[in-house]
């Protein structure tokens, strides 16, 4: 009996702590345009911030499984690149497919540049994810880099 509650809990961490893997590429994508301190109120205290020129502002936060970066202008953040580690091909791909899917259902236009790699476009930004083998590391990385864009 407890062995069978335990699992249940591990598999119920397992999908919690995927769904926020999942949920937070969609928190990245909405970043572009806002102010750094949208972004610090969204995500927290950053790991690192270089504030010290006014037109240039970087904020940076990393956790076991993620690395991310902020880059703002006197206008917004204009530039967001986020790199997602997973264990598996499996779970790069299908929290790849669960983002594809969120930007379809949002009208996103979305192009497969080729296996794993997409190009999407939303009203004011442009968007990359790529699929990454790191052999060096045995994880799969999936490296989302997001453009500010004149299209609206």
């Amino acid at each position: 009996m407890k062995r069978a509650v335990l699992i249940l809990v591990s598999s119920l961490c397992f999908i919690l702590l995927y769904d926020n893997a999942y949920t937070q590429q969609m928190k990245y994508c909405k970043m572009v345009g806002k102010s750094v301190n949208e972004v610090i109120k969204n995500f927290g205290k950053p790991a690192h911030q270089d504030l010290s020129n006014p037109s240039m502002k970087c904020v940076f936060y990393q956790t076991k499984s993620s690395r991310a970066a902020f880059i703002a202008d006197e206008n917004g953040v204009y530039q967001i690149q986020v790199d997602l580690s997973y264990n598996s091909e499996r779970e790069a791909k299908n929290s790849i497919d669960d983002f594809l899917g969120d930007c379809g259902s949002q009208s996103y236009g979305i192009d497969t540049v080729a296996v794993g790699n997409y190009s999407i476009r939303a009203p004011g930004v442009k968007m990359e994810l790529t699929l990454f083998e790191n052999t060096y590391s045995k994880k799969y990385e999936v490296k989302f880099k997001a453009d500010r864009s004149e299209n609206k």
